[in-house]
């Protein structure tokens, strides 16, 4: 009977093993993908942020991200993320 319980211990720590090996490959894989999805939003800010510096009035963009996000937000400035954003692509 003792023995029986080891077997089975032994068993489900195999099976745990397993599991675990299956589940650390998955994220590898996710974590890929999401480094190749970083990889083309870096990309597309890089080529935004260019056309962008020449072409756009930062007030303007402020102004637009203040009316469109201040009923979502609840406050009176509009969304702070989405401000900085901006802000950030607009200086580079």
């Amino acid at each position: 009977m003792f023995f029986d319980q080891i077997k089975e211990i032994d068993g489900n720590i195999k099976a745990l093993r397993d599991h675990m090996t299956t589940i650390g490959n998955s994220a590898e894989a996710h974590f890929d993908q999401l480094d190749d999805i970083a990889a083309h939003i870096i990309a597309l800010e890089a080529i935004v942020c260019t056309a962008l510096a020449k072409n756009v009035d930062k007030a303007a963009v402020l102004n637009w991200i203040k009316n469109e996000t201040t009923e979502s937000t609840g406050t009176g400035e509009g969304s702070e993320k989405a401000r900085i954003v901006a802000e950030q692509l607009l200086s580079a």
